[in-house]
């Protein structure tokens, strides 16, 4: 798709690999690279060079060699206790430097909102070794708390819940992460016994590799589509392996427009999301501004920032759309997490016992409100559909028809709040061929060619897993791109901002095969602990959770000169009674 231009130049002056991915995207969206008139000017320089003079604001970027090196070592590449590779992968080089370039752009577009706002921004400062701690960042929490003391153990050999495996004529990506997805998956291969012989999810690990002998047969004997059509049809987030060499031909990638031809034939990467607008012939509720500010009283107040004034209502659950979230948080939005009658299942995956916090929930959901819906229930329907009459921005990581059921479909909330910002984190897209296939981190890589970039040949996951991270970067991007259109003069209207979280992770690759890039020498978190390095170099936020224990996290994803501490994650539904009371005492007397 085509991005109209935005009164805005990016003077890109960093030497470091991020420079290509950068200029390209930055052309993508729209936003100029050379000086025009009347344009708002940000330059993006390498740390210790001065910046343009002709810049009102600007990101500095350290991304040198032994910054990407450091990323490594953070990371980790590879457990060599282990008899596969795949356990903790780095990424391939060019997959940095793109994720890089989208955090440098999010960064300028946030130096810009901040200028058009009245204020004069320091500079922003993106580190590539600071930017592979947010992919990793739920684990950087448990290493903090003593619950992990060594690399991940990802899914990649065939062991519970399965990887990648075996067809008839190639692989498939099968997993089974979520709980209720156990008893489908024992019953499309015919083992309604295994149900009961392996009632919690420690069992079926510890029996992973009988799991998959009891397994093999059935998937051995079908087909890679077949399995694919009868895993779904049972609501399962299974993908066919896409060789990363088959790229370059995918009609999906092509009509999501995240990969492009060049006037020579050549790839080249497009944009890493979809936007659409709509001008819907409705006006706001009537309510609006009530609801606003009782929103305000009855949530924890946001920090100040760029985004200040902004209210956003997240209709999520897992990584991907949570993190969205909380970055839109870490800027100033004031946001509430409208969570199902039983929680955030990730409150539980990480549930640290006795203490009710979990350290996969907590770094994900740092500044939110939090209240429970059950959208079966006519009085919180009519709750939630009065939050997004409020609201600026929507965000729902929902498979299609629990969106569409759940009143959260683009067309539904755009009547409700005529100037919303829809975003949606689909596995593949929103509408589309494509649009009720079901997806997680791992089958998202297997799914957009990554895991067959890595494994040093042997399509692997990475571990942590890449496609939740990046999904919640590209889905901040987007929203910073929509505010800067509207605030530089673009008008406004409805958008949809459609993160297919399977393009926006083949995007970041179209640089490793313009490169031809075979890859880093892989290297391990063990060897840096050998070395006696335990830590990253880049310093880390310490908060305290609600149960009193100290956790650390990354920090924000672009660090601004004088970024406020974040906030704690929200307790299970503890702002439920005071919105809901909030909430109605604003409807009182409005007929609504």
């Amino acid at each position: 798709m085509t991005f109209e231009p935005l009164p805005l130049t990016v003077l890109v002056r960093t030497r470091s690999r991020v420079a290509t991915p950068l200029t390209r995207l930055l052309d993508a969206l729209g936003v100029a690279t050379e000086p025009a008139a009347g344009n708002l000017t940000v330059c993006v320089c390498d740390e210790g060079d001065e910046p343009a003079p002709e810049a009102g604001a600007c990101v500095v970027l350290a991304a040198t060699d032994d910054a990407f090196d450091r990323a490594r070592r953070t990371v980790g590449a590879r457990n060599p206790t282990l008899d596969h590779p795949g356990q903790g992968l780095m990424p391939p080089e060019g997959h940095i430097a793109t994720v890089a370039a989208e955090v440098a752009t999010s960064a300028a577009l946030l130096q810009a909102l901040a200028v058009v706002a009245g204020d004069r921004p320091g500079p922003a400062r993106i580190d590539v070794e600071h930017l592979a701690l947010h992919i990793i960042m739920p684990v950087v929490s448990a290493l903090s708390v003593g619950v992990m003391r060594s690399p991940v153990r990802p899914p990649s050999r065939i062991t519970y819940p399965l990887g990648i495996v075996p067809c008839a004529d190639g692989e498939v990506g099968a997993y089974q992460a979520v709980p209720t997805e156990w008893p489908r998956f024992c019953a499309m291969i015919g083992r309604d016994d295994l149900v009961e012989a392996h009632p919690t999810v420690g069992s079926r690990r510890e029996n992973g590799a009988a799991i998959w002998e009891a397994a093999a047969p059935w998937f051995r004997a079908r087909p890679v589509d077949e399995v694919v059509r009868i895993a779904q049809d049972a609501g399962l987030p299974y993908a066919a392996l896409l060789p990363l060499a088959a790229l370059p031909g995918s009609p999906y990638l092509h009509r999501r427009g995240a990969i492009t031809t060049g006037p020579a034939g050549e790839l080249a990467p497009g944009a890493p999301y979809r936007v659409e607008h709509a001008t819907v012939d409705t006006a706001p509720h009537s309510r609006r501004d009530a609801l606003r500010e009782a929103l305000a009283a009855a949530l924890p107040r946001p920090v100040a920032g760029p985004l200040s004034g902004l209210v956003v209502v997240e209709v999520t659950q897992h990584w991907a759309g949570p993190l969205a979230a909380r970055f839109l948080a870490d800027y100033g939005a004031l946001v509430i997490k409208c969570e199902p009658a039983g929680g955030d299942f990730w409150r539980v995956t990480g549930n640290l016992r006795g203490e009710g916090i979990s350290w996969t929930f907590e770094p994900i959901n740092l500044g939110k409100g939090s209240m429970t819906m059950d959208l079966r229930d006519p009085a919180d329907r009519a709750l939630l559909e009065a939050l997004l009459g409020a609201c600026d921005i929507r965000i729902e990581n929902l498979s299609q028809g629990a969106r569409d059921r759940a009143g959260l479909a683009f067309p539904d909330v755009a009547a409700r709040s005529p100037n919303v910002i829809a975003v949606s984190l689909p596995g593949y897209e929103t509408e589309g061929p494509l649009a009720a296939l079901r997806g997680m981190g791992w089958s998202f890589e297997v799914a957009s060619g990554y895991a067959s970039a890595l494994g040093g040949g042997t399509a692997a996951n990475s571990g942590y897993p890449y496609g939740d991270p990046i999904g919640a970067i590209t889905a901040f991007l987007a929203v910073l791109r929509e505010l800067a259109r509207r605030r530089l003069g673009g008008g406004e209207g409805a958008a949809l901002l459609d993160i297919g979280q399977v393009a926006a992770l083949s995007y970041t690759l179209v640089e490793t095969l313009r490169t031809g890039e075979r890859g880093p020498a892989l290297t391990t978190l063990d060897d840096a602990l050998a070395e006696g390095r335990t830590e990253p170099s880049w310093p880390l936020e310490r908060v305290v959770t609600g149960s009193g224990r100290p956790m650390d996290h990354p920090g924000p994803l672009v660090p601004l000169a004088g970024q406020p501490l974040r906030n704690r994650a929200p307790a299970f539904d503890e702002h439920g009674e005071a919105v809901r009371e909030a909430v109605a005492n604003a409807l009182e007397g409005s007929g609504s």
